[in-house]
């Protein structure tokens, strides 16, 4: 299964807070609860794939964190992993260091950082938001841990915006484990 999420807005790197990493998820939810929505085996799994308590004899992608249900794509439970291409437009032009925002390495891991399941309770979520957070949260990765293979290409952002803005354009390419009946679709 191969698709693109967009994220548009502050991409902080070293020591880039929780709070940041929640917001980075919170954009990223409504592309991939729409991907479960209109990607033929997803929609058709999702009853099962989706359920809280997991259906008998039926593996849930559902992880409850501090209160929060969350429904992450790539998951050991469906022996999934998944390698992902980052074209990063930044304000900076190609070839020019970046001094707004931190470097790329470290953009990147916040990037990855907002892909995925968050560790521990809340990591960081001091209160909840308003209007409260879904449920269950899509997300992309179970662990960080479940990708191969990570690229990332910088440009130009060629329109007015804050120096530490990006555009990313995220290429997602699911792969198997091993083939099994539950993965078998995707």
């Amino acid at each position: 299964m191969e698709f693109r999420l967009v994220y548009e807005g502050p991409l902080h790197g070293q020591g880039a807070k929780s709070p940041h990493k929640w917001e980075i998820r919170r954009a990223l939810h409504p592309q991939l609860q729409r991907l479960w929505q209109t990607q033929r085996p997803l929609r058709e799994q999702a009853a099962h794939l989706l359920a809280h308590p997991a259906l008998p004899d039926r593996p849930s992608l559902i992880i409850e964190k501090g209160g929060l249900l969350f429904a992450p794509l790539v998951s050991p439970k469906l022996d999934l992993y998944a390698e992902i291409s980052v074209l990063l437009l930044r304000q900076q032009p190609r070839g020019q260091l970046i001094t707004d925002g931190g470097d790329i390495d470290n953009r990147l891991k916040t990037l990855l950082d907002g892909l995925r399941v968050p560790h521990g309770s809340n990591e960081g979520r001091s209160e909840p938001p308003e209007p409260a957070d879904p449920s269950p949260f899509f997300c992309l990765l179970e662990d960080d841990a479940l990708v191969s293979k990570v690229t990332v290409e910088s440009d130009q952002l060629l329109r007015p915006a804050p120096p530490d803005e990006v555009v990313a354009i995220i290429s997602i390419h699911v792969k198997k484990t091993t083939l099994t009946p539950l993965n078998m679709a995707l």
